[in-house]
């Protein structure tokens, strides 16, 4: 490593430490498969010294399920001794937490081999090797992330959501006010508060929208020309609202279907594409509506759609959002100005154009999504491929008998025998994701639930 970079990355930090001194503990974020933080918490002079030493961490971490559990069959527990590897701080990540009692630093971090070589497990490793790529062709992706979530009252009896009461004092909604400002009235002390605190940290969340479901709202980030920032905005994003949440005495899920009856949140995705002088190479040309390089990134994203969906979806609740007219796409279709599709382009001058990607869930890893979506359009490029006409009208009404995959099985089934992610992912990521999804599904479907009893006990 840079010697110039690792003494200008610490005398960041030591300003850090010298306007926050009553911080002594920093916790150290490293994303795993499934977009959950893991890591620890070390003193602040063993944080410094990680600058040019690094910080000793499990490769292991990365593969876990949502359990935690390290699933047989990686390679990288038992058969392997559990080794350890290396965590490099990332610069400019550095920031206090924002919520609890006890004065905290936090920091994200990446993963290397002991070699110095990017570990090929962690998520923001597989979507920089998708992001270089890329960079080889002379495409810069520019990109800006939508998280839905809702806001639940802390049932600690049961553990089931419950739609929450105004922070202020009044009675909890079960109706739909998409768009409804009493709704960001009612929660404005953590919408704002975290809002503030992600523009703080430099992160640019610009929008609060309420959405479909009681206590559900949208957190908009505004675009940048760095993907992998992207996706750390969006990790910080659902820390800061879930720590902030629960101050106020209220939980906060990003869970795909917490309500069975209502909508499920979703991660959607903006995407234009930069050439070397900065020029968006998706605007369309003289009279074009849409330029052939926006279609052909179109028809990538629906030829590796299919195979892409184990990461979009990535657990069994994951799939309980794509019903019909629920705002989840159900097929690989598109459409100018159409939120029934699964890629949209959104309206706008031609300086603007870019595609939607509204498949995912909010549960989904955003480095994994990010790195789906970018290859989809990677590989559309290079192939040319044609999409098809646009979709006018309802997009769940025009599916051309192309449905995306409803279980997590049949996702994980394409996923491993596809060719496309796995060439821009790499085989031995495939595998290990797999591995460990496929081990969440057998614990999952393990436990016989009270839907079973009550359809099933007495009846057959």
């Amino acid at each position: 490593m840079n010697k110039t970079f690792v003494e200008d990355s610490r005398a960041e930090a030591q300003r850090f430490f010298d306007a926050n001194p009553d911080i002594e503990l920093v916790e150290i974020l490293l994303p795993d498969i499934n977009g959950v933080f893991r890591g620890k918490r070390v003193s602040k002079n063993k944080f410094l010294k990680s600058y040019a030493e690094g910080v000793n961490m499990p490769g292991s971490m990365c593969l876990v399920d949502i359990t935690g559990n390290n699933p047989e069959g990686t390679g990288m527990l038992w058969s392997s001794g559990d080794q350890d590897n290396i965590a490099h701080p990332i610069p400019g990540t550095l920031h206090r937490v924002p919520y609890g009692k006890q004065a905290l630093a936090q920091v994200m971090m990446s993963l290397h081999d002991l070699d110095g070589e990017r570990f090929f497990a962690d998520p923001r490793n597989v979507l920089q090797g998708v992001v270089d790529r890329m960079a080889a062709d002379g495409l810069f992706p520019t990109v800006a992330l939508e998280l839905e979530f809702y806001l639940a009252d802390q049932n600690t009896e049961t553990g089931i959501p419950l739609p929450p009461a105004p922070l202020g004092g009044g009675y909890a909604s079960d109706g739909v006010q998409v768009y409804g400002l009493q709704e960001i009235e009612n929660f404005d002390r953590v919408l704002h508060d975290a809002v503030s605190e992600l523009n703080r940290q430099g992160i640019p969340a610009d929008t609060i929208v309420a959405e479909a479901g009681p206590g559900q709202f949208e957190i908009n980030l505004g675009h940048v020309n760095d993907p992998m920032q992207a996706a750390d905005h969006a990790m910080q994003l659902k820390r800061v609202v879930k720590g902030i949440a629960w101050d106020h005495k209220v939980t906060a899920t990003f869970m795909a279907k917490p309500y069975s009856d209502q909508a499920g949140n979703g991660l959607h995705v903006h995407v234009s594409l930069r050439d070397a002088a900065g020029k968006n190479v998706l605007s369309p040309v003289g009279d074009e509506d849409v330029s052939d390089m926006l279609r052909y990134s179109i028809g990538g994203l629906q030829a590796s759609m299919f195979e892409s969906m184990a990461i979009f979806a990535p657990n069994p609740n994951s799939f309980r959002r794509f019903q019909n007219n629920a705002y989840a796409p159900m097929s690989p279709n598109w459409g100018l100005n159409n939120r029934t599709v699964a890629l949209r382009v959104p309206a706008g001058g031609p300086e603007s154009a870019r595609i939607e990607h509204r498949v995912s869930g909010a549960d989904s890893n955003p480095y994994l999504v990010l790195a789906c979506v970018l290859a989809g359009m990677h590989y559309g490029i290079k192939h040319k491929l044609d999409p098809g006409a646009p979709v006018e009208g309802n997009g769940y009404e025009q599916t051309g008998g192309k449905i995306v995959p409803r279980s997590m099985i049949s996702a994980l089934d394409c996923f491993v025998d596809g060719k496309i992610v796995k060439d821009y992912l790499g085989e031995r990521f495939v595998e290990v994701y797999d591995v460990c999804r496929r081990a969440e599904y057998d614990q999952f479907f393990a436990e016989v639930t009270t839907l079973e009893y009550r359809w099933y006990l007495d009846a057959v």
